[in-house]
Order: structure tokens, then C-alpha cells, then sequence
């Protein structure tokens, strides 16, 4: 699938994020991964990265990744040419290098997709691709798929941060808005429910950020350094339950890192 000008100008790493080929990476076909005997596996040698880490973080980190390509690549395929990638299907295999997720292998020709079968499109994406691959990275890991859902929200809202200036307003707000009903886990937790926006402490770099409602777990990959604060992301309510003066500081911090 050629993607558009605007479009990888705006996101130049989700030219990666598509393949039509192998490009020398391992795969596995989407249907298949969340079978214990593809996926365990590949969560063992993900793990090997981060010797000390228990479980928990480490199978919520993968997720994080894997997250990280899909949604860019479906959101590609649906605002850059009403094109959509059944995940749910054979024919669409994840490449990885070792185990992290690197592109989403599709086929040359995709499905169209109308306006009126968006909705649809999004439910079967969640319920029939993501919640048994969450169940499955649940039971290797020992994580809530809360928290895996939580990266669900937090990875979408990163999306839409960076396509922002790419779209037009009415286009932004409609496909945004396609994450504020859905409800997951068999109807018992509201997707937009577990991130929302605030006022930020640091209104002078942006105006307001992020806040989970439960925490990725990304700082226990790290080991501690005394006298050092836990490495945590600006929508962790670990940092968001400090003094206003101690997120403002850190904050501060980590988006000097960036600049």
C-alpha cells in the first residue's frame, strides 16, 4: 500500500509500519498469535532483554510495541486510502526482529472500507484480534489486561498527537472519536475510561498531558539509581499523585531530554 506524501511527512517511521514482504524479518500470522505456542516463546526471548524484569512490565512493554505498529499501520490504511487490514484474518502476519514487533505484512490489494462500516471495523479489531492477544499475554505475563488495554488508549492518543497537524479539524475529530465508545472485556471497562486529559503542571511547555488511569509499568524495566527519580512517562499517575512542584520539576526534565 503506498502511502501519501502528507502523511509520512507528518510520521516518517510509519513508512515501516506496512510491508508487502518479509524484508529479511521472522513472522507469524496475526491469527495465530495469540496461541500459546507462537506467543510464549516470542515473549521469552523479548524477555531476555530485560534480564532483572519480572514479567509484568515485560509483557506490557511487548504489548506496547506491538500496539505501536498496528495502530499506525490500520489508521494508514483507513485516513490515507479507505483501505482496511483484517488482523483478525490469515493473510496478515506481524514481522519482528527477535520477537519485537518491527511491521504488519499485508497484501498488495486491501479491502475498501466505507464510512458506515468504520464502527464495525474498530469492534472486530478490538474483540476479535486484541482481547484473546491480551489474554494471552496476560496468563505469560501475570499483568491485568486493565493495564493492557490502558496502553490501547495511551498508544491511540500518541497516534493522534502526531497526526494533529496532518488533518483537517473535522477529520481529527471524527476519527479520534472512534475510541470514545467502544466497550472491551466483555463489557465491563470503557476503553476511553482508563486515560483522560489534565491541566498541566508546566503550562508554559503544554498545556495540559496525559493521565492513565493505571500504570503501564514501564519504570520497573529499569533498575533504581539512588538518588535518581524512577524513570516514569508523563501520563503515569505514579507521577501524577506527587507534589505539583516535584511533576513540574521532572516534567521539565525529561522534556528538555526531547528537545
Amino acid at each position: 500500500m503506498e502511502l501519501p506524501d502528507w502523511l509520512c511527512q507528518t510520521w516518517p517511521p510509519i513508512r515501516q509500519v506496512i510491508r508487502t514482504d518479509h524484508c529479511g524479518f521472522s513472522s507469524v500470522r496475526l491469527q495465530q498469535l495469540p496461541r500459546e505456542e507462537i506467543l510464549f516463546p516470542m515473549l521469552d526471548r523479548f524477555a531476555s532483554v530485560y534480564p532483572v524484569a519480572k514479567r509484568p512490565p515485560v509483557a506490557s512493554q511487548w504489548s506496547m510495541n506491538y500496539l505501536s505498529v498496528l495502530f499506525p499501520a490500520v489508521l494508514a490504511g483507513i485516513l490515507a486510502r479507505n483501505l482496511e487490514i483484517r488482523v483478525w484474518e490469515g493473510d496478515v502476519e506481524l514481522l519482528h526482529d527477535d520477537a519485537r514487533p518491527v511491521a504488519l505484512k499485508v497484501m498488495e490489494l486491501l479491502p475498501s472500507l466505507s464510512p458506515d462500516q468504520v464502527t464495525g471495523y474498530w469492534e472486530r479489531v478490538l474483540n476479535d484480534h486484541l482481547d484473546p492477544l491480551f489474554a494471552a499475554i496476560s496468563a505469560w505475563g501475570g499483568v491485568s489486561t486493565k493495564v493492557l488495554w490502558g496502553n490501547v488508549i495511551a498508544v491511540w492518543d500518541g497516534a493522534f498527537d502526531r497526526l494533529r497537524d496532518a488533518l483537517d479539524p473535522e477529520t481529527f475529530s471524527m476519527a479520534h472519536q472512534w475510541m470514545e465508545t467502544p466497550v472491551v472485556a466483555d463489557g465491563r471497562l470503557k476503553l476511553r475510561s482508563l486515560q483522560r486529559i489534565v491541566a498541566s503542571p508546566v503550562p508554559d511547555i503544554c498545556s495540559s498531558i496525559p493521565l492513565r488511569k493505571h500504570c503501564c509499568l514501564h519504570y520497573l524495566l529499569h533498575t533504581p539509581v539512588v538518588g535518581k527519580p524512577e524513570v516514569l512517562c508523563e501520563a503515569c499517575p505514579r507521577l501524577h499523585r506527587q507534589p505539583l512542584a516535584a511533576q513540574a520539576s521532572y516534567l521539565r526534565s525529561i522534556y528538555h531530554e526531547h528537545d
